[in-house]
């Protein structure tokens, strides 16, 4: 159904102005005003309003005169303030360990803390606040908002509808900890989060797809620099299509899920028992997620595509496969495969990319109340 847009406010039109100034100079950009008022389209007028209220407001500071040589007046420049705001971002996706960091505005981690995950309890709501609280303690920089993520369906309004791993079933999470602490939070997907991180500290582009091997398998979509999240917000949850009927029985009752061949557990447990078929293991995986990817790929001309796991599994004789099945049912003489690699941002990968979500989210709105 087409609808008209609605005449947008001057609220909105600020919120839109300091959106897009920050992204212009995210992560480490330095501009001038008259570059980015060209840029964005405001006037003169327009972009030193905006420019201004967010110095004010520690979201961007002034770094110096440009160095350009020849004639005309040399401009001031500007960038991202990196010693005013922290974010608090924490990944309950780590399998053995509760991870938690302290991240400045350019995405930066400053300060980290860890706490294990007893695997007979498991993680509570009441864990992520104890770990929140000893992030707070170890900071004297603002905090602009809170970032979780985790393996599951979470909905919009920040609600783990599911959680399998965690064990964890319509848990409102982000109005919990919005309660508790009385900061704007986020919950997220892990896998979504990750293609962020590799979005803008990786290889990945606007049109790009992520893998996440692992206890699982999971997949996140980026179409014209936009994650998808789907309409019940299970976008990428590729691990329980399945792929062989007669495969081998899944967690989730059926046989042949995706899961069940390319789990990280699974591929190295078949490695640990015949090492001397590894390469061939490996490479029948790899094929499996080729086939799989295959119609996806084709169907939305994808730049990239990323894998993320266990450096053991995801090398040349895994991603080998990937490509070679990728050209044999997508590659014509018009269509060229989408380039394919391995993540190389490490674990804190979904660490990142949720500071990155919440950073973008939460900037526009910070008031002058908040300031200290």
């Amino acid at each position: 159904m087409i609808t008209t847009a609605s005449k947008a406010t001057p609220s909105d039109i600020r919120i839109n102005n300091i959106k897009s100034v920050f992204n212009r100079l995210f992560p480490d950009v330095a501009m001038s005003r008259s570059q980015l008022g060209k840029e964005i389209g405001l006037s003169r007028m327009a972009i030193s309003d905006v420019t201004a209220e967010m110095i004010e407001h520690h979201i961007i500071r002034e770094v110096g005169i440009d160095n350009r040589t020849g004639r005309g007046k040399r401009s001031m420049l500007l960038t991202i303030e990196t010693a005013f705001w922290r974010v608090i971002s924490i990944d309950l996706s780590q399998e053995f360990i509760l991870k938690g960091a302290l991240v400045d505005l350019c995405g930066r981690i400053v300060e980290r803390v860890e706490a294990p995950i007893d695997t007979e309890k498991g993680i509570s709501p009441e864990d992520v606040c104890a770990l929140i609280h000893r992030l707070m303690k170890i900071t004297h920089a603002q905090i602009l908002g809170i970032g979780i993520t985790l393996p599951g369906i979470v909905d919009d309004n920040g609600e783990v509808v599911r959680a399998v791993h965690l064990d964890w079933s319509h848990v409102p999470l982000q109005q919990e900890i919005e309660a508790k602490f009385h900061l704007p939070t986020q919950v997220t997907n892990a896998t979504r989060m990750a293609l962020v991180a590799e979005r803008f500290f990786g290889e990945g582009s606007a049109n790009s797809l992520l893998i996440r091997i692992g206890q699982g398998v999971g997949a996140a979509l980026c179409i014209n620099d936009v994650i998808v999240n789907g309409q019940s917000f299970i976008a990428g949850e590729i691990g329980h299509i399945i792929v062989d009927p007669n495969g081998p029985l899944c967690a989730c009752g059926r046989k042949g899920c995706l899961e069940t061949f390319l789990s990280a557990p699974r591929i190295l447990s078949q490695i640990e028992q015949t090492p001397q078929r590894r390469t061939q293991i490996l490479s029948e995986s790899g094929q499996i997620l080729g086939r799989v990817l295959a119609i996806s790929a084709g169907l939305l001309d994808l730049n990239d595509i990323s894998v993320y796991g266990p450096p053991e599994i995801v090398g040349e004789a895994f991603l080998g496969s990937m490509r070679e099945e990728l050209a044999t049912n997508i590659a014509s003489e018009y269509r060229k495969i989408p380039y394919l690699h391995r993540c190389q941002q490490g674990e804190d990968l979904a660490l990142r990319g949720q500071a990155v979500h919440a950073i973008q989210s939460f900037v526009a709105f910070i008031r002058e109340s908040t300031n200290a």
